[in-house]
């Protein structure tokens, strides 16, 4: 053991470190190295705590990357486009890559159920009517391998939807109360598809994130119940039209109409309608073509068809009265019954699935880690971009950019870290040095007992700085346990509570990091010994005569 420090340590060891005077302004110090390292690792710990919940919460809601046609502003807003890329299975030889899976996005207004609601007046009564209310929404539509981890864990009631069960729905908390929606509700769902079209669902989860920002505006559902709901891809029915003496058997198509090849039973041709003069019991099948842009080889795309029921005795003319048009006696969505002389003849459709099923908003891409994103980033851009698709390009789109405002805040508070950081070391430092200052004032006589004895300037300061390395580490110590045991409570117990709606959490977020504490300790004592460099050089001004006589 240097001289220095055994010197030190026996003064550490005495239990009265100073005078009366000096001891409050040791407590002093220790108290603001304990104060800054609570505060430093408070600060550290929640910061972080809340960039990683926020940052799952959105990455919860939608992958951190996401493919999608170029010239898309917006994931919510991507154009339609056929999932069938060969080079997609590419992604999976990428280092960081853990899924790539197809979503679709369509716009929808949920209704609530009729319920009563009262109207208060200023004069007269109260009024109770009947009322329904209409809620924009977004609806996602997944594939079966979906990753439901994010949603399951903040399911507050029911359970995720099934994989054969079409139109089952997840719905928040949040939307759940604005429209009055309860569990096992069925609920009309409204759409766009070429006319508005109303779909009934089925409420069978209820999740609560916290997260307001995509709560009070996101439902889950299957990818088919999506593809069903949106006007993508290319589907043909068979459509008749009535004459005195014919009847035009017409294909209609939905979607793509160009470049299609007709296959009514004697070849693939270009013709969209046969008329038959003679009508009778029949079935009629229409094959919808494609030509191959790499092979030129037919593809097939749809096929209808159509079942013929007529009366006998039946006639063109007989479906004619009074020179008007056929009588339509039902008009349903698979069937029509036209009135004739003759009986009534009906048809049955069988439209074409249609190739919407092959249709996608984009491919969620998720990664193993999210420090990597834009270097993986880059090497799927590499793999997909400037490569064309029927005619387009894709776009590799970065969550960061799709939530800019959200990761611009979150970058933010780094800065306010930074200052609180900054503001608390000051602290630190000016009561570490008073204290440093108050330990040579006070032994004064020793420093030049010292001196005279032959110990030089630099071997006396080392003994006050060991002193004060003694201060910091009680310090650092207190500051430590009381950060680690606040930080806990407030792990398990979350007493201190947020506004969701403002802070999109309930509670104030921890997230303990070994690494990030002794970060603030180390970056506390280096920080604070070297500062103490400069108060330490009192010790040569003092002079062993006038110090021995100094009381």
């Amino acid at each position: 053991m240097s001289f220095e420090r055994f010197i030190s340590s026996r003064l550490i060891r005495q239990k009265n470190l100073g005078s009366q005077v000096s001891r409050p302004v040791l407590r002093i110090a220790i108290a603001s190295i304990a104060l800054a390292i609570l505060v430093n690792s408070l600060t550290l710990a929640v910061v972080r705590g809340f960039q990683k919940q926020i940052k799952d919460k959105i990455t919860g809601f939608n992958a951190p990357l996401f493919i999608s046609k170029a010239g898309s502003s917006h994931i919510f807003e991507a154009e339609p486009i056929d999932r069938r890329i060969s080079f997609l299975k590419e992604l999976d030889q990428i280092a960081g890559v853990q899924s790539v899976e197809a979503v679709s996005f369509k716009p929808v207004l949920l209704q609530s159920k009729r319920f009563n609601d009262t109207l208060k007046l200023n004069r007269g009564s109260d009024t109770v009517i009947a009322r329904q209310d209409l809620l924009g929404l977004m609806i996602k539509g997944v594939e079966p391998s979906y990753n439901w981890d994010f949603i399951e864990a903040n399911l507050a009631s029911g359970r995720l939807i099934h994989v054969d069960s079409i139109n089952e729905v997840l719905i928040s908390s949040e939307v759940s109360k604005k429209l009055n929606i309860s569990l096992n509700d069925e609920v009309s769902c409204y759409h766009i598809k070429q006319k508005p079209l109303l779909k009934k669902v089925k409420v069978v989860g209820i999740y609560n994130t916290g997260f307001v920002e995509y709560d009070q505006k996101l439902i889950f559902g299957n990818l088919q119940l999506v593809q069903q709901m949106s006007d993508n891809g290319t589907q043909i029915s068979l459509r008749p039209e009535f004459s005195s003496s014919s009847a035009l058997i017409k294909i209609e198509v939905k979607g793509q109409a160009t470049e299609l090849l007709y296959d009514w039973g004697l070849g693939p041709n270009i013709y969209t309608a046969h008329r038959f003069t003679d009508l009778k019991d029949t079935t009629l099948k229409v094959v919808a073509y494609h030509i191959s842009e790499s092979n030129e080889k037919l593809e097939f795309v749809d096929s209808a068809s159509l079942r013929i029921s007529v009366p006998n005795g039946f006639s063109y003319s007989n479906m004619l009265f009074n020179d008007q048009r056929a009588i339509c006696l039902v008009d349903g969505l698979d069937h029509q019954v036209f009135e004739t002389r003759s009986g009534d003849l009906r048809l049955d459709y069988k439209d074409g699935i249609g190739t919407g099923a092959n249709f996608v908003s984009g491919f969620e891409v998720s990664i193993s880690n999210f420090d990597s994103l834009e270097i993986i980033q880059n090497a799927i851009r590499d793999v997909v971009e400037m490569r064309p698709v029927n005619q387009h390009l894709l776009q590799v789109t970065s969550i960061k950019s799709t939530e800019s405002d959200l990761f611009s805040w979150l970058h933010f508070i780094d800065f306010n870290v930074l200052v609180i950081i900054f503001l608390m070391l000051v602290i630190g430092i000016i009561n570490i040095g008073s204290a440093l200052l108050v330990l040579i004032v006070v032994r004064t006589s020793f420093v030049g007992l010292l001196k005279a004895l032959g110990a030089n300037n630099k071997s006396i300061r080392k003994i006050f700085l060991y002193q004060a390395a003694y201060l910091i580490i009680r310090g650092l110590i207190i500051g430590n346990i009381l950060a680690i045991a606040l930080c806990y409570l407030q792990q398990n117990f979350a007493l201190i509570k947020l506004n969701a709606a403002v802070y999109y959490l309930d509670s104030v977020p921890i997230e303990l990091n070994f690494w990030n504490i002794l970060l603030v300790n180390v970056l506390t004592f280096v920080t604070c010994m070297i500062s103490l460099l400069i108060p330490s050089r009192v010790v040569s001004r003092i002079t062993p005569i006038k110090s021995i006589k100094f009381q």
